[in-house]
């Protein structure tokens, strides 16, 4: 009797493994949507010598990617982001300084626990990230008079002039990784909350100090939604 007893519970077993097994199998081949948009913002944080020079700025970002699995993906994203120069680094009052920083990078996306409610993911890659720098002068006001509703404009207004003392620009490889959590809503629809170091290998100056790279590094969080 208990020797039946043991067969026939682990025939049951075994007949509820199966379904279990298949269900799991087909989400990890078969992923809910192959293609996915992702949308998001937040801020970015610059590090070490970034750090010394910008302040910590917002960011905007998008991407597609394409999912082989519920496991691996592959996704393609841009971002930009803005930041003010540091006040000791401007020479007086009216002069100002602000930095942006976007990227196009191509990376690939490891499902570490795949959201069912709740998963986490690890992102990285290599990318093209191009930044500017642009340093102006308050110039005074000029008095003009126009007209335009939709400029919230129609009479005589004093409007700031500001003259571009020095703007430079530099394109460079570099490399991104980190991971994120994501939230799922329902369907393919998921909250995503991510955070990713980024280096880029900037262009070398000769310095009285001697040469120096000016390699960036970066840290942007971003919250965003994913379907």
């Amino acid at each position: 009797m208990r020797i039946a007893s043991a067969v026939s519970l682990g025939l049951l077993a075994l007949v509820c493994a199966r379904p279990a097994r298949a269900q799991l199998v087909r989400e990890v081949r078969d992923p809910e949507s192959p293609v996915t948009f992702n949308i998001g913002g937040g801020t970015s944080i610059p590090l070490l010598d970034s750090a010394a020079h910008f302040k910590v700025g917002g960011s905007f970002q998008i991407g597609l990617a394409y999912n082989f699995s519920n496991l691996l993906g592959l996704q393609a994203e841009y971002l930009y982001s803005g930041y003010d120069v540091r006040d000791r680094l401007v020479v007086s009052n009216d002069v100002e300084g602000d930095h942006t920083m976007q990227y196009g990078t191509l990376n690939a996306v490891v499902n570490v626990v795949p959201a069912r409610p709740v998963g986490v993911y690890l992102i990285g890659g290599p990318g093209l990230y191009h930044r500017r720098v642009t340093i102006s002068e308050f110039a005074g006001t000029a008095i003009g008079t126009h007209c335009d509703p939709w400029l919230f404009v129609c009479f005589p207004v004093a409007v700031p002039i500001r003259n571009v003392l020095a703007r430079r620009t530099s394109y460079d490889f570099g490399l991104n990784a980190g991971a994120g959590v994501a939230l799922r809503l329902g369907g393919t629809a998921r909250l995503y909350l991510e955070s990713r170091y980024h280096f880029m290998f900037g262009p070398t100056f000769d310095t009285p100090e001697g040469p120096v790279k000016a390699n960036g590094q970066y840290l942007p969080i971003v919250f965003g939604l994913r379907i």
